[in-house]
């Protein structure tokens, strides 16, 4: 028997765990649309940028380490923040997704 054990995380606790900020992307889909998604993490203390992968490298070890993830387990998938979304006619803030999901199998 698997069982699948699903961790959704904050934005600012992943940024904590990771020591990086997330960095958005935005995509002009259609005049009215826009896709705002995850391109990479920004450490701190560096001006050079971790991919993804990288970075949800190091949240899955430290939840490991804190026991949150069991240290048998090897294996983890993720899934990162992107959205579609209509443009207001007065959009000026980013309308950032808030949420990551780690999974992984025991």
């Amino acid at each position: 028997m698997n069982i699948t054990t699903i961790i959704e995380l904050q934005n600012h606790e992943v940024e904590a765990i990771a020591g990086a900020k997330l960095v958005f992307a935005q995509e002009q889909i259609e005049e009215n649309i826009i896709e705002t998604c995850v391109e990479c993490f920004q450490p701190e203390d560096s001006d050079e940028s971790l991919t993804t992968e990288e970075a949800m490298e190091k949240v899955f070890n430290s939840l490991q380490q804190q026991g949150i993830i069991p240290p048998s387990v090897m294996d983890f998938s993720f899934e990162m923040p992107s959205c579609e979304r209509l443009r207001r006619k007065n959009d000026q803030e980013a309308d950032v997704p808030q949420k990551v999901i780690l999974t992984f199998m025991a």
